[in-house]
């Protein structure tokens, strides 16, 4: 039992290791929607380090349950077969182009997320791509490295990393849909959340605590973030971007990730049919 959190420790790190590059370019890729760049939003490395670090432990806290169990049914299964799965196990893994077969299926996961969401492949053209990756690109190879230890440390290494990679740019895709989401119509998703963007909304005034908005004074502005002396605000109803002084601007009520869906039906619309609602609701009373 030692031995296979051994193992999987090995992997573990390479796999962190991609993922958090992913996450990084994708949280910039984040702010592009609005944009701007991280850096622009207040945003410096060592806070985007520590919000990804944060993220990092999440998913592992949350795959780690789900890894103990899978090593918990092998090992019953291997206890109720008196021993002859971890046999045919060790076999199968002794045997070098099953390992190397093994290998280039996880690994394959990275190019299958790469073609989707970066060469936007999808249907036959991203699976005969995938296929020839796999092949000629990463099983042969593998096979090549099972003939020598250090080989074999490398290859585990190379498919823990391709494997952090693809899950990253699965996550990547998801972060900045709902970016998209979030600039559309207001709402985002967890997994923002959990990579740390702020889906922070406030009203906004002038010095004089007098509503941006005149028409609508209980609109809601995303805050991204401050820097240099100014707010960086995003309004959702002009779609538009931009900065004001911290001097010259009060923020009035404050919300973390409002629910802009349609109280009664839960559609979601695009930015301030709420308001719109409201100012109707008021007006009828």
């Amino acid at each position: 039992m030692l031995e296979v959190f051994e193992k999987i420790g090995s992997v573990a790190v390479p796999v962190a290791v991609g993922m958090y590059a992913m996450l990084y370019l994708g949280l910039a890729q984040v702010y592009v929607v609005f944009g701007i760049t991280p850096e622009q939003a207040g945003l410096d490395q060592a806070t985007i380090f520590g919000r990804l670090i944060g993220t990092l432990i999440e998913l592992f806290l949350v795959a780690l349950p789900g890894v103990g169990l899978l090593i918990a049914l092998g090992w019953l299964l291997n206890l109720a077969t008196r021993g002859s799965v971890g046999r045919l196990v060790h076999r199968l893994r002794e045997q070098p182009w099953i390992a190397a077969t093994v290998g280039a299926l996880i690994s394959v996961v990275a190019y299958w997320a790469y073609f989707g969401t970066l060469w936007e492949l999808s249907g036959g053209t991203r699976l005969v791509a995938v296929a020839l990756v796999a092949v000629f690109g990463l099983l042969v190879p593998f096979r090549l490295m099972r003939r020598h230890n250090t080989g074999r440390a490398g290859m585990k290494v190379l498919t823990g990393a391709l494997f952090g990679i693809g899950l990253g740019l699965i996550l990547v895709a998801q972060m900045v849909h709902g970016a998209a989401d979030i600039a559309a119509n207001g709402n985002g998703n967890a997994l923002l959340q959990t990579v740390g963007f702020q889906n922070q909304w406030a009203t906004v005034g002038d010095g004089d605590g007098k509503p941006l908005n005149k028409d609508n004074p209980d609109e809601l502005f995303l805050l991204l973030g401050e820097k240099e002396g100014a707010y960086v605000l995003y309004d959702c109803g002009k779609q538009e971007t931009f900065r004001r002084s911290i001097e010259g601007t009060t923020l009035g009520r404050i919300e973390f990730d409002p629910d802009f869906s349609d109280p009664e039906t839960g559609e979601v619309k695009a930015c301030g049919y709420a308001l719109e609602a409201q100012d109707s609701g008021t007006g009828e009373q």
